[in-house]
């Protein structure tokens, strides 16, 4: 508990990612990793299998852009910092374990930022009681003309999570239909970002939960990602988050989770140093 709480007074972050408890949920993943390392080996172990396997299909290896690096837990780094003449990761916030664990890489990068676009404007429309949602416009400037590779990791069903307990918590009132629309936006702004950027993308993500009782029978499942439709996997399985007594004692929770490559063996068009990509409007 004192390591957590030193953690937490002593991490470099924006007010909005301390006040919307972005950074205590990155100490409790840190937590949640630790109970439950054997269940989520498998999971982690794929993850970095299929990353490995995408950047090794890029003819161009100039940049790569990880989007949800987090704890690094599925990030191949040292063998990202070999393949790639540069290597950046990106997250709302990083610990101080991960920018100490980069420092032996002279080409890797950590730029702390919110992939969504959105959750300072949400914090300061709150705190000037504005009720509107705002939308997810998402903008990353690392991806830039010299980037062959954005790996998008196991974020795609996280992006909604914190802004929405956030905005339940400050505008109780809130209809819940508007609150899923407004997520599913944040699901959909995200995938559709990936697919218009010019250059190699993969994907890991869950789309699916899986609750089950003490006997292994299925008492609950849907969406994590508000039914947005995605192509077939290259690759599929089941990460085990959530075995029984981690979140109840009477239950279990799985995660289905894909992973694609788009624009396989894509030439990159080298376009001017001003152009940065974004959501096609």
């Amino acid at each position: 508990m004192l390591f957590e709480l030193f953690t937490y007074l002593t991490t470099r972050c924006p007010q909005y990612v301390r006040h919307m408890d972005y950074l205590y949920e990155a100490i409790a993943m840190r937590g949640r990793y630790k109970r439950n390392r054997a269940a989520w080996q498998l999971h982690l172990e794929n993850s970095r299998r299929f990353i490995l396997s995408s950047a090794e299909k890029c003819s161009s290896r100039q940049k790569v852009v990880v989007l949800g690096a987090g704890l690094l837990l599925d990030v191949p780094l040292e063998e990202l910092s070999s393949l790639f003449r540069e290597v950046v990761l990106v997250d709302i916030v990083f610990l101080s374990e991960v920018r100490k664990s980069v420092r032996r890489f002279s080409n890797v990068t950590l730029v702390q930022h919110d992939v969504t676009n959105m959750a300072a404007k949400l914090y300061s429309d709150i705190l000037r009681n504005i009720r509107d949602l705002p939308e997810s416009m998402p903008n990353v400037a690392a991806i830039d003309k010299d980037t062959d590779l954005v790996i998008s990791l196991n974020i795609l069903s996280q992006l909604w999570v914190m802004p929405r307990a956030y905005a339940l918590k400050k505008l109780p009132r809130i209809d819940d239909e508007v609150m899923d629309d407004w997520c599913k936006q944040i699901v959909e702004a995200h995938y559709t970002y990936l697919r218009t950027l010019p250059c190699a993308v993969c994907l890991v993500a869950d789309h699916e939960y899986v609750k089950r009782d003490k006997e292994g029978n299925v008492i609950s499942q849907g969406s994590t990602i508000f039914d947005l439709v995605l192509p077939k996997p290259e690759v599929s399985w089941t990460w085990d988050i959530a075995p029984r007594n981690e979140e109840s004692q009477y239950a279990s929770k799985e995660l289905i989770v894909g992973a694609w490559l788009f624009n396989k063996g894509v030439t990159k068009k080298r376009l001017p140093n001003n152009i940065r990509f974004g959501i096609l409007v």
